[in-house]
């Protein structure tokens, strides 16, 4: 080790991104060299320390005219009056094109590397932007030295995909000129990698109001609101700058160091870690793309660990949008200083829409990494919620009017094993007011530190293009430009596809952890409970299904055993084991029965085919393959839309096909020609078919409500309003009466977005009075129920009409 080395590694501690080095795809049988963004001492230490700590893979440039194998792309001459040279590098590559033109058998990779002491982003102005620049000016050294002294600890390492120098680049190419253009490559790359890591020159909150209040849309806005309250300008204007402090962020890269050093303490203590599923693609594509991450929302702790998770993969953390009940005294400040902007809860001022608009454009326009949720509040019973339009109509307005670079947004499915609101959410979740946020209940909240949550999965799902949505819906959008209060129709498909496009991607990125099996299994059974031996056997079931007719490549299901998810359940307190001579007995616990019903409908999306398809057997032995398929056509427009299912109609047959084929290979069901027939009642694969079955009963029993009540009533007598009523009126006397204990089995939004779909599969219409006219259509529908519904369930719905 050198002196410079053993020296350096008194304060440097080194991350890298990516954490597996082999997904880079570098060969290390044949050369490659690595290029560093510009000739730091420093960096290269810290580089070659690396590399004879075998930390890295050893660089070799075989019989290429090269004197090292780290090289530099810039390099900054003189002392003072510093100027920038490509020069050294490109007449390296220069040699390197030239003999591989002379060798063609011969090729070099080169691995582009930034070294980064510390991501503190650069302010617009000011003493520090001298000292903490990234650029080495005259005070660069200074700069250097006093980087590793404060942020040597958090040093990151960033490598890239090799670029390969070979015959097939060089070809035909004029050296010098190719040269210039791997030195070009290799800076915009830099510079996408640094904009990434490090995010986008931010200015102090100030000064990013008086930026915002000065744009033409808010001072015309400000004089509209001035005429319309017979106010002044100069107290419009206050007003205006009351709005955009209350709204914006006030980002400190010391108050995210801070955070992230008390939530590495917070997972450790408070979960069995954090796992992140799939995030290589997003480290890869987020150089190039301006990033909007939108997550399901689940938990308070949603906030923190996208954030949290991307620092510590080494990725800039995200503008979060919060609610603005969260601007607590204290617990505001922090949140904002971590990046938080707040958002009311309705737009009841077009100063504020106008305000709040500009600023998420500010933010989009200037590559800001930003995070919202579109559900717009958290789910309390475990499903996903239909989109919300405003944030989302907000993005493509901002981006059609101000964009630097194509955008994406990034779906990401949150997963706990343990939601540290269980318990106020078990409460609401029976009948309780949800309680307003506040300091006091965070104080509260430390007795959560003594409890244990399991583990906590993120997922992140396939990145979504806006400008693919764009071209669908409006080939043209480049060319135009939207006012704040423009809203043409097809810009509301394009928010509508991208609001269901985004629910659509979480699903697909779901991951089935513990309780979750352990929901869907006991929640289907008698009394909650089963024999150890039995919930055993039903939950490599469930495993078995997910892998031999997967849902999606990027749903995951927990890798423990079966033995060891029962005594997770037991850990985390959501099931108890009663000892019985003639064998053991799990139960879910009684205080958290309806809790359990949110772990379940976190992957009721994934048994819809399934579940659907061992509905059949309940009341029969035997069904023709057809008849199966031919339901699953009828009901699937129903059930794609409350479950934000992925396929379209035929797709949906289509993997119903695959279902039944692997019900054939598990020996759950025989096929005799083009019928199949289930095994004999009493059999363990008939026990196993009516536990599957009811996981997704409830669905359909509601959907037989509304079509029973609609065969019941006078044509023309209901109106939607009066039919969403009597369905939540029924569904709630069936869950007293039968302890259906599943309290999103009478939510009238269900009932609403299930009349729709009646609507618009035009089953019914209203008329001129707003009463429903059913078409012949519903009854096929009402028919169909009775194969997959047991003539207890049909006859206590139609008794209580």
């Amino acid at each position: 080790m050198s002196l410079l080395s053993k020296l350096l590694y008194l304060r440097v501690k080194v991350e890298y991104s990516p954490e597996k080095i082999e997904t880079l795809g570098i060969d290390e049988t044949k050369p490659f060299v690595y290029v560093l963004s510009s000739d730091s001492s420093i960096s290269k230490s810290i580089l070659w320390e690396e590399i004879n700590r075998n930390h890295l893979p050893k660089p070799k440039n075989n019989e290429f005219p090269l004197n090292r194998t780290v090289l530099a792309n810039q390099k900054l001459e003189r002392i003072w009056n510093r100027k920038t040279n490509y020069q050294d590098f490109e007449q390296e590559i220069t040699a390197v094109i030239k003999h591989n033109q002379q060798h063609p058998d011969q090729s070099l990779q080169l691995v582009p590397v930034s070294v980064f002491l510390g991501r503190a982003p650069n302010k617009d102005h000011g003493f520090f932007k001298i000292i903490f620049s990234e650029k080495w000016g005259i005070t660069g050294r200074f700069r250097k030295f006093i980087s590793l002294l404060i942020h040597g600890k958090h040093t990151l390492v960033r490598l890239g995909k090799p670029i390969v120098v070979d015959k097939e680049m060089t070809a035909s190419q004029q050296a010098d000129k190719l040269a210039k253009k791997i030195s070009r490559v290799l800076r915009v790359h830099a510079m996408r990698v640094k904009t990434s890591v490090v995010g986008r020159d931010l200015s102090h909150r100030r000064t990013i109001a008086r930026n915002i209040i000065k744009r033409p849309a808010v001072q015309l806005e400000i004089k509209s609101y001035a005429e319309r309250r017979q106010i002044s300008i100069e107290k419009a204007q206050k007003e205006a700058e009351k709005i955009i402090r209350e709204i914006a962020a006030d980002y400190s890269y010391g108050v995210i160091k801070l955070m992230h050093r008390i939530f590495r303490w917070f997972w450790t203590r408070v979960y069995d870690g954090v796992k992140l599923n799939f995030f290589e693609e997003l480290q890869t594509i987020s150089t190039s793309r301006e990033v909007i991450y939108t997550p399901c929302h689940r938990s308070h702790i949603d906030y923190l660990i996208l954030s949290y998770s991307l620092y510590e993969k080494g990725l800039v953390p995200p503008h979060i949008a919060a609610g603005i009940n969260l601007n607590l005294p204290v617990v505001g400040r922090i949140l904002r200083r971590s990046g938080a902007f707040f958002i009311r809860r309705s737009f009841n001022s077009i100063l504020y829409s106008t305000i709040f608009s500009e600023y998420l454009s500010s933010l989009i326009a200037h590559g800001v990494a930003v995070e919202y949720f579109i559900e717009g509040t958290r789910s309390r019973t475990g499903r996903l919620l239909h989109p919300k339009a405003g944030m989302l109509a907000m993005t493509v307005r901002s981006y059609l009017n101000e964009r630097s670079k194509p955008l994406i947004f990034q779906p990401s499915s949150l997963n706990y094993e343990k939601l540290m609101e269980g318990g106020s959410y078990r409460k609401e979740l029976g009948g309780g007011e949800k309680k307003k946020e506040s300091l006091g209940g965070l104080l509260k909240a430390r007795k959560v530190l003594k409890d244990e949550y399991g583990r906590l999965t993120v997922n992140f799902s396939e990145p979504i293009e806006l400008n693919d949505i764009l071209d669908k819906h409006k080939p043209n959008w480049r060319e135009l430009k939207l006012g704040i209060k423009e809203k043409p129709p097809w810009f509301k498909k394009v928010v509508n596809d991208t609001g269901n496009q985004i629910l659509t991607k979480i699903n697909e990125s779901a991951h089935v952890n513990p309780i979750n099996l352990l929901a869907i299994t006991l929640l289907s059974t008698p009394n909650r409970s089963a024999t150890e031996d039995n919930l055993k056997t039903q939950i490599h079931l469930y495993r078995s299904l997910l892998l031999g007719a997967p849902y999606s490549q990027r749903t995951t299901i927990t890798e423990l055993s079966e033995d060891e998810i029962i005594n997770t359940g037991i850990r985390l307190k959501f099931i108890e084991k009663i000892a019985h001579p003639l064998g053991d007995v799990i139960k879910v616990r009684d205080e958290v029965a309806v809790l359990m019903t949110y772990y379940r409908n976190n992957i009721l999306h994934l048994f819809a085919a399934s579940s659907f398809i061992a509905m059949f057997f309940v009341n029969m032995k035997a069904v023709s393959r057809k008849e199966v398929l031919r339901m699953m056509a009828i009901v699937y427009p129903f059930i794609k839309n409350e479950l934000f299912l992925k396929w379209s109609r035929e797709e949906f047959v289509s993997y119903g096909r695959t279902v039944i084929n692997t019900f054939k290979s598990l020996n759950l069901i025989t096929t005799d020609r083009l019928t199949l027939k289930r095994h004999i009642g009493g059999s363990k694969q008939a026990a196993q078919l009516r536990v599957l079955a009811n996981a997704l009963m409830q669905t359909y029993e509601r959907f037989f409500i509304v079509i029973a009540i609609l065969q019941s009533q006078p044509e023309g007598s209901l109106s939607n309003s009066e039919l969403e009523t009597q369905c939540h009126q029924v569904a709630s006397q069936l869950s007293l009466l039968y302890e259906f204990n599943s309290p999103d089995f009478f939510d009238k939004a269900l009932f609403r977005q299930f009349i729709n779909v009646l609507k618009t599969e035009k089953i019914i219409h209203t008329n001129d009075q707003g009463k429903i006219i059913p078409s012949d259509n519903i009854t096929p529908i009402f028919n169909g129920a009775k194969t997959i519904l047991s003539k207890r369930t049909r006859h206590s719905i139609l008794h209580l009409l």
